[in-house]
């Protein structure tokens, strides 16, 4: 029988990709059709009512809470606006997510236009109502839950090499944490399981596509790109605190160190930043009853730490903004599965540890007015740590092949600089950062065949050597088998 699924990967990685480019510079154009909204008591409670999850031992113990959070007066699109006052000097050096130009992935006309109080009510109105009567009982769950682990989406074509790699970094580091593999029906066989057990004996794996997960996801079509199953690894998870890690991401330091961070300990959660800021006009601000934020960067799920025994029911809220039923709307104002957390929590006024210093660009250079970041390096949730203890490699995926091959033989590695904020524990400091193509120009003999790449930079940065944050990560890269698409034979681009 045909299989579909793996000869169509190069089709939607590269819709992905583009589709990446598309969200900095375009829209589709179309208003959302304005639903009924559901008829509620507002009550005078005010955004001041954010409640930290130490405080919350077991799932059940939010429901008083998540009842006072559905009585609080409605955040209008006035309103949400208002939190975040840039004057127009600094408005040119925000980076914002989404552009309200025209383009076929995406729908983001409420950037020119500002959603209607009406259609904002209704949107908000589903949540809640789901809150009150969709979600699945935590008592439904909780015997199951024990102990900390790793949950990684993943097995697939590409991804199973880039699951090697950081198998391969934990043996290294001499790490002990147990791992879950979740994937979709035929992308993992018993030979693949066989070749990561033997990797990793401390790895189990569950098929997402499974009647017997207790919560049932729906696969998107041919070219749709399935955000939805890392949050449904989440939920479907036993471990009762989760590492969620991206299949491309390889950690620098035992990653269980991380459970017994201060910032973790504190909220039961930390999310990492991402590279953008959420627009002032994003609907999902007044949606989730959320004045915009000028101290907060949009999340970079590539990693988080989440104790599920206390945000079960958040969990659920992040889900349903990027389920089957409702991602047709969201995945137009929020990317993927990222941001879903981090609204959920706001929705339902919870605190979320962040890390104390913002992430860092990290890439090649090549000359002095050169730089081209294809990896993020996110660090240690404690100010008084520093560390880098996560190397998240995003773009990577699109640098040539050639390229790669050429700056692995002459240039020692990939790993070459880095740029960070000038004030990069200050969250509301404004860095123009910016994605943009690179088409190795600096190679003198460059062959015609070479493409260009992706990358990240902040323009008014200056790039400083990688090894002042972290030492030899060219050899380590090469020790785990960061190389693979070259090593293996087995394709002709990351994509």
């Amino acid at each position: 029988m045909l299989r579909l699924r793996p000869l169509i990967t190069l089709l939607v990685a590269s819709i992905c990709v583009l589709g990446l480019w598309t969200l900095w510079h375009g829209s589709l154009g179309q208003e959302p059709t304005p639903l009924t909204p559901a008829q509620y008591k507002a009550s005078g409670l005010t955004d001041n009512i954010y409640t930290n999850g130490n405080t919350k031992p077991d799932a059940d113990d939010w429901w008083l809470h998540f009842e006072e959070v559905l009585k609080l007066k409605p955040v209008s699109m006035k309103e949400a606006k208002a939190g975040c006052a840039w004057n127009p000097q600094d408005l040119e050096r925000v980076n914002f997510q989404f552009d309200g130009g025209e383009n076929g992935f995406v729908d983001t006309a409420w950037v020119r236009n500002d959603t209607s109080d009406l259609v904002l009510d209704a949107r908000r109105a589903q949540w809640q109502d789901f809150m009150m009567y969709g979600t699945i009982p935590y008592g439904d769950i909780s015997s199951k839950l024990d102990g900390r682990g790793i949950v990684i989406v993943g097995g697939q074509s590409q991804s199973f090499h880039r699951v090697k790699v950081l198998l391969r970094q934990l043996k290294r580091l001499g790490s002990s944490i147990p791992v879950e593999l979740h994937y979709w029906g035929d992308e993992m066989n018993e030979e693949k399981k066989q070749e990561l057990s033997t990797l990793w004996p401390l790895i189990t794996y569950n098929d997402l596509s499974s009647p017997t997960n207790i919560y049932h996801v729906q696969l998107g079509g041919i070219v749709h790109v399935n955000y939805q199953l890392k949050t449904a690894a989440i939920l479907n998870s036993n471990f009762a605190e989760i590492l969620l890690m991206d299949s491309d991401n390889i950690p620098t330091i035992p990653p269980e160190d991380l459970f017994n961070s201060k910032t973790y300990k504190e909220h039961g959660t930390v999310f990492w930043p991402d590279i953008a800021r959420t627009r002032v006009q994003n609907p999902v601000w007044p949606i989730t009853n959320t004045p915009c934020r000028k101290d907060e960067y949009e999340q970079e799920s590539g990693q988080a730490l989440i104790d599920k025994r206390k945000f079960w029911y958040h969990l659920q809220l992040a889900m349903f903004f990027i389920n089957d039923k409702n991602s047709e709307y969201y995945n137009n104002i929020l990317l993927g599965d990222k941001d879903t957390f981090r609204f959920a929590w706001h929705a339902l006024k919870t605190t979320y540890g962040r890390p104390a210093h913002w992430l860092a660009t990290v890439g090649i250079k090549m000359a002095p007015d050169h730089f081209c970041g294809h990896h993020f390096a996110q660090f240690h949730p404690d100010r008084e740590d520093g560390r880098v203890v996560f190397m998240h490699g995003g773009l990577l995926k699109t640098m040539d092949k050639q390229v790669m091959t050429f700056l692995r033989a002459s240039h020692g590695g990939i790993f070459h600089a880095y740029k960070t904020g000038t004030k990069p524990y200050d969250a509301e400091e404004l860095t123009r950062a910016e994605i943009k193509f690179d088409g190795a120009s600096y190679w003198k003999h460059k062959p015609e065949s070479v493409g260009v790449q992706m990358c990240t930079d902040m323009k008014d940065v200056e790039a400083r050597p990688f090894g002042e944050l972290v030492q030899g990560f060219n050899e380590v890269f090469e020790e785990v088998g960061g190389y693979w698409l070259i090593d293996s034979g087995e394709f002709s681009s990351g994509t």
